[in-house]
């Protein structure tokens, strides 16, 4: 699971990453356009020296991103490395772009909404000094080389202006890291609220249709799942239902107490669900009675499925028990037809249990009409 959020969170930055380069590629394209037109301070090599500086650059990012090594890193987007190389590239394009400076400035503050979801206040603030301090160091450079007070009161007012948007986004943007902060926890906290309602939920669901004693269905949700399964029945198909009652049961809880009575009913649960199939459903009845739900059975699987359960749960040893006591159930099958009425087959089955109990109990009945 960890593994699928690594990946998923890593395609993100990939897309911001993808995103910035189309950033680049604008840059590229504005350098290129400057070349062309004669705007450009240098020779044509110095000029595809910053495309080339941006795509080594990039790369690099790139590699870093695709062999998984920033996950590494205390911040795998490398936001804060992408956007000070950024910024250093974009001084060095300005130390050349001539009479086109004051319109390229402003990709200093472009590049800042690199970061408006990862940055915090003080890391905007550091980024913007960095890019001041860049200007900054241009403009005192090109004054040191060529002195011209006209040309550096200007920059000084482009340095100004700069520092002023900055200083602004970096508000911004650390306020809509702050919102999006107490929004990413107030999610987190909804999130957990709901798991816990889910928990709960999934809790009550399993009290309602759970026997708490033996972790068997129970008989509200067994007839449910037996009316639904009669619903999904083939014209042909049979479902067997078979009632099992364990035999003087009371006598159990009489001679060797509640706890050992609990033990022989947890115990008959356990051995029901490791014999019979999948699809089968077995259900506590109340009391000391179960219902058996077999799926897609004739008479013959029926009684041989019951008769199997029955000869195990009589060679069953129970700790709560004497030694040389073992514990039997009796049962009344029914055949479950398609057409039929579920209370009646119940019923029918219930017939077949009482015949088995005064049959002389220990032993499996099926329902035959002429019982009705």
């Amino acid at each position: 699971m960890q593994d699928a959020q690594n990946a998923k969170f890593q395609k993100l930055r990939l897309q911001r990453f993808y995103l910035a380069q189309l950033n680049y590629l604008i840059t590229y394209i504005v350098i290129s356009v400057a070349w062309f037109a004669g705007q450009y301070q240098g020779s044509i090599w110095l000029m595809l020296s910053h495309i080339g500086l941006g795509l080594g650059t990039q790369s690099v990012f790139f590699a870093l991103m695709r062999s998984n090594w920033n996950l590494r890193l205390n911040d795998p987007s490398m936001t804060n490395a992408q956007i000070a190389v950024a910024i250093l590239l974009i001084t060095y394009l300005l130390a050349f772009a001539g009479p086109l400076r004051g319109s390229l400035i402003m990709i200093y503050a472009n590049i800042m909404v690199f970061g408006i979801f990862q940055l915090s206040r003080r890391d905007f603030l550091i980024h913007s000094g960095l890019a001041l301090v860049c200007f900054g160091a241009l403009i005192t450079i090109e004054q040191h080389y060529q002195a011209d007070t006209q040309r550096f009161t200007l920059n000084l007012v482009e340095w100004f202006i700069l520092a002023c948007f900055l200083a602004g986004l970096s508000m911004t943007g650390s306020y809509i890291r702050e919102l999006r902060e107490r929004l990413q926890q107030r999610h987190n906290t909804l999130q957990a609220h709901q798991e816990t309602l889910r928990g709960m939920m999934g809790q009550l669901q399993n009290l309602a249709t759970t026997d708490p004693l033996t972790g068997l269905a129970n008989r509200r949700h067994f007839i449910q799942e037996a009316q639904r399964r009669m619903t999904l029945m083939r014209p042909t198909q049979q479902i067997g239902i078979a009632l099992i009652d364990l035999d003087h049961f009371k006598r159990i809880n009489d001679l060797y107490g509640h706890a050992a009575g609990d033990q022989v009913l947890q115990g008959f649960a356990t051995l029901a669900n490791s014999t019979l199939r999948d699809g089968d459903l077995i259900a506590r009845f109340g009391g000391e009675e179960f219902v058996l739900l077999l799926g897609n059975a004739n008479e013959n699987a029926l009684f041989q499925c019951v008769e199997r359960l029955r000869l195990r749960f009589a060679e069953q040893v129970f700790d709560g028990l004497p030694e040389g006591v073992h514990c039997t159930f009796s049962a009344g099958l029914a055949l479950l037809q398609p057409e039929d009425d579920f209370e009646v087959c119940l019923n029918d089955a219930d017939q077949a249990l009482y015949l088995a109990k005064n049959s002389g109990r220990n032993r499996s009945e099926m329902h035959q009409p002429s019982y009705a």
